[in-house]
């Protein structure tokens, strides 16, 4: 009866597992990073970071009322030609929303910044250069 009920108990688990597998490949997301003034290409679209807007996010080791954000302005090109020029908010807390961090809606796909490095420490001010943004490419469902 015991090896009955673990028999019964790993053949449910594994179900779960195999009913949850076509999500995860449904929703292949393409994750990429591209450095302060840099692009970079997804399809005919290019992705470019051209500035830093703010960046008010509270630093790791500084006690703070609020965790702050960061504000960027990409640009977005189709087969080398500008398309839009798009301000996304990167909040500090790692909380995405898409009236914040959605950065172009295309036709099949969204592109949104997620995150941005690196995060602040001290009171040592970051250089432009040194910035990177993450940038998810997600294809939408059909």
């Amino acid at each position: 009866m015991k090896t009955l009920s673990i028999t019964l108990l790993l053949s449910l688990a594994f179900i779960s597992i195999n009913a949850q597998t076509p999500f995860v490949k449904d929703s292949l997301s393409i994750s990429t990073s591209v450095g302060f003034h840099q692009k970079v290409d997804f399809e005919d679209y290019e992705v470019k970071f051209k500035k830093l807007v703010s960046d008010s996010r509270c630093p790791k080791d500084v006690m703070c009322v609020r965790a702050g954000e960061a504000k960027v302005l990409v640009s977005i090109y189709k087969k080398g030609d500008f398309v839009l020029d798009k301000e996304i908010t990167i909040h500090a807390s790692g909380y995405v929303m898409e009236e914040n961090n959605l950065a172009f809606n295309g036709t099949d796909f969204k592109i949104y910044g997620m995150t941005l490095k690196p995060y602040p420490k001290g009171t040592n001010s970051i250089p432009e250069q040194d910035y990177i943004l993450d940038v998810v490419f997600q294809p939408k469902r059909l």
